[in-house]
């Protein structure tokens, strides 16, 4: 039996959601900006060098310099969530212009105070081609921020502004899939993508199990946000999406199980996991094991244990930037999304996150017996943070669910579809009682 479903306020009449400010954004923003920091100055090795005018003045003198491809692209990415955050986090009396304006020139001063600190770090290069990109990169996450503000009453965007978490799981996925998002106009480069499917004889069990689950994952994500009929229509098209932007981007290519582990989990959960009482079970099942045996293939262990690594992150940042822009959104969708799939099997948020941590800490263990593995606390202390911060996100989006201001009198006598879909959501989502059948 569902729980009785909840009345919404209409949010048509009062400030949208999303620009209501609540201290979980500024946590959240907290976060980004210790990671910026972490990442940017490790490994807080420091020397003596010397420049005329110091280091402001040789910032300055590289004002002409621009980053290359990976790069530049990095810097822009990593600034996307402090301007996306910093416009959520201020007062609600600002308009959303003043916040994004306030939150690139933010993000541009705390560019230039890391250029500066880094002419001093051991290992890092200082120039205002890394402003430049951070600039760009915090205006693109404000520009977002202050959209989605502005757009609540489109289509499809309220429920991403209900579930910021699920939401930003979907974005990571696709982050991690499309990268590095510079799409080519070349036949040739077409060719070349579809050329795997062309070639394929044969569908690896490994390969085609793992792609399935992580379309059934995808699959769960959208069902939770739309409803199963809206799925039906949706997925396909995000499939699609996901498949055109592999052909179209550079250094991508669409293969065999991809396509097909696809089809096989929209026929899945579209005919036969209604069947089945408990499938996000069974998802998240079969998730936690396909990152298991991600971990730990190909089973050949050394006879004798390597050291483990206790610096959080450090083989992000001694390796190709590229490589870890690309790998942590991967992880961050795997880990984020075995956690929130513990979520809809009824477990709590703290406790998902430390199941989550148990699993990675413990394959990180067993990985100083693999050869050519990172062991390290790297894995465990993301899955905290991911944790921390789908709590800081769902407080916000409670808050501002709460906060909304009621409709005057008259001014929504029928109840219209878009306030009726937080309601229908919170009933749908909602983990079954102990006492109901």
């Amino acid at each position: 039996m569902k729980p009785p479903v909840r009345p919404v306020p209409c949010s048509h009449s009062g400030k949208s959601g999303a620009s209501a400010s609540t201290p979980a954004y500024a946590v959240v923003l907290l976060i980004v900006v210790s990671f910026i920091l972490y990442g940017s100055l490790f490994p807080f090795e420091y020397r003596d060098r010397f420049y005329p005018g110091g280091p402001v003045a040789y910032l300055l003198s590289t004002r002409h310099d621009w980053d290359g491809r990976g790069d530049l692209l990095s810097n822009i990415l990593l600034y996307l969530p402090f301007g996306f955050f910093a416009t959520l986090a201020p007062p609600s009396r600002l308009s959303g212009l003043p916040r994004a304006l306030l939150a690139t020139l933010a993000g541009t001063a705390l560019s230039c105070c890391i250029e500066i600190a880094q002419f001093h770090d051991a290992g890092r290069v200082t120039s205002m081609g890394d402003v430049y990109a951070n600039g760009l990169g915090s205006a693109l996450g404000a520009a977002a921020a202050a959209l989605l503000g502005a757009s609540l009453r489109w289509p499809f965007i309220q429920e991403l502004a209900a579930h910021p978490t699920a939401a930003l799981l979907l974005v990571m996925f696709f982050g991690y899939r499309l990268y590095p998002y510079v799409p080519m106009i070349d036949l040739h480069k077409y060719w070349h993508a579809l050329w795997p499917i062309v070639r394929t004889t044969g569908l690896a069990p490994y390969d085609l199990a793992r792609y399935t689950i992580t379309w059934l994952f995808v699959a769960a994500i959208v069902h939770s946000l739309y409803g199963f009929r809206r799925f039906l229509l949706l997925f396909p098209v995000l499939c699609g999406i996901e498949f055109i932007g592999r052909v179209l981007i550079l250094d991508t290519e669409l293969t065999l199980p991809d396509v097909t582990g696809a089809m096989a989990a929209y026929i899945l959960w579209a005919m036969l996991l209604p069947l089945v009482p408990g499938r996000f079970v069974l998802v998240a099942v079969l998730f936690s094991g396909m990152i298991a045996v991600d971990r730990l293939q190909p089973f050949l262990f050394l006879p004798f244990p390597r050291s483990f690594g206790w610096i959080p992150f450090r083989s992000f940042l001694s390796g190709s930037i590229n490589v870890a822009m690309q790998a942590f959104c991967q992880k961050f969708y795997e880990y984020g999304g075995l956690i929130w799939l513990l979520g809809r099997c009824g477990i709590i948020l703290p406790i998902g996150t430390l199941l989550t941590a148990a699993l990675l800490l413990a394959t990180s263990m067993a990985e100083r017996w693999l050869p050519g593995r990172t062991a390290e606390i790297t894995d465990a202390a993301m899955a905290l943070v991911i944790g921390g911060a789908f709590a800081m996100l769902s407080d916000a989006a409670r808050t501002s669910t709460d906060t909304a201001v009621p409709p005057s009198s008259g001014s929504c006598e029928q109840p219209c579809r878009a306030c009726a879909i937080p309601a229908q959501h919170a009933a749908e989502l909602s983990p079954p009682s102990p006492s109901s059948g």
